[in-house]
């Protein structure tokens, strides 16, 4: 296996990665360990060829990868290994043998009894279809080490695993119904805004050149896990999911598709029109589609915001760090008036401001 080691550690070393080479040199080496025999046996008859070698690119991608950010500049991602010098100490790093022994892990997990779930087998095939990020599967880190401990791993065996939970099938079959021209009328809208909007908002760090931590479009789950812009896998899929639920509740969204996947269980039974958190304002659907679909440059009315920035990190409150509960869209005014202010904050200024107007007989 010593052999895989030196493959990868000469394909992470070029200029350009590719993970069909790594695919190609790494995979039929790996799965011919006589322990996985059954594994893969299991794996090709449950997929499609397209879907194996996804699945197989994601388990390799998960297991040994990680796209750190480039030093010193923090402008870019490069995908290195977890044993890559630079994560020397840190809590993400983990050596070619417990890397390979994940590896191992996931397969043998995936194809002994969690694929024997419906559900579970279910959301895969849509991970597969309906992917938004490169190699996206249901692997997630059990537990965040708590962050006073400096000295457990996150990257280790036994806290990497598949998760599915309702949250996440409701979000997949979200993507799956509304980026799909036959059943959604507004299918390159969708594909447009979860790419160009959710995608970045939810699943990747903003540019980040103070503190501890600099990051700068990095996945949330491989930033270091003592950061405030670190959430896990799951807790990203669930601030998708409010995200696109908030807009399936806009003012004038297709009452048609909203009843479907209401029907289907995918979207709540009640929901109101959505406003603004801070002016509350209705937001229009047909005016952030026109906007999307036709945008003005440096211009966005309809903006993804924390409500309590994540420099004001409170664990004392669910409306608190990257989670779905600090997550909201924002109108262009909103977003001016918050400014690096929390929810509460804002909401404190106004009530203020409303009270001087009105004395001064203004209001």
């Amino acid at each position: 296996m010593q052999k895989i080691k030196k493959i990868i550690d000469q394909l992470i070393a070029s200029d350009r990665f590719s993970m069909d080479s790594l695919y190609e040199k790494v995979w039929p080496i790996f799965s011919s360990d006589t322990l996985l025999a059954d594994s893969i046996s299991s794996l090709n008859s449950h997929f499609s060829k397209t879907h194996y070698k996804k699945l197989a690119c994601g388990i390799l991608r998960h297991a040994f990868l990680i796209e750190l950010v480039k030093l010193p500049k923090i402008e870019t991602t490069k995908f290195r290994t977890r044993w890559y010098s630079q994560l020397q100490g840190d809590p993400r790093e983990c050596s070619f043998s417990d890397c390979l022994k994940i590896a191992h892990d996931l397969i043998f997990t995936l194809t002994k009894s969690w694929l024997n779930n419906p559900k579970n087998l279910e959301a895969l095939n849509l991970f597969l279809d309906y992917s938004i990020l490169p190699y996206e599967l249901p692997i997630d880190y059990i537990d965040r080490p708590i962050p006073t401990d400096t000295t457990i791993k996150i990257h280790r065996r036994g806290n990497i695993t598949w998760i599915v939970n309702e949250t996440v099938i409701r979000t997949l079959k979200l993507r799956q119904y509304l980026v799909n021209p036959q059943t959604s009328p507004d299918a390159e809208f969708f594909k447009k805004v979860i790419n160009d909007k959710i995608k970045v908002k939810t699943y990747l760090t903003d540019r980040v050149l103070t503190g501890d931590n600099k990051t700068n479009r990095e996945k949330r789950w491989e930033v270091h896990p003592r950061s405030v812009h670190f959430a896990l896998r799951r807790v990203c899929i669930g601030i998708e999911y409010k995200l696109i639920t908030q807009i399936c509740a806009f003012q004038g969204f297709p009452e048609s598709s909203r009843n479907i996947l209401q029907q289907q269980g995918i979207l709540p039974e009640e929901m109101e029109i959505y406003r603004c958190p801070i002016t509350l304002d209705p937001l229009v659907f047909q005016d952030f589609k026109e906007e999307l679909m036709n945008p003005t440059h440096g211009k966005s009315n309809f903006q993804v915001g924390h409500l309590n920035p994540l420099k004001l990190d409170d664990s004392n409150s669910i409306a608190s760090g990257h989670t779905p509960e600090n997550l909201a869209w924002i109108s262009a005014d909103g977003n001016r008036i918050q400014g690096n202010r929390s929810l509460e904050e804002v909401r404190t200024l106004l009530k203020r401001i409303t009270h001087n107007y009105e004395n001064e007989g203004l209001a």
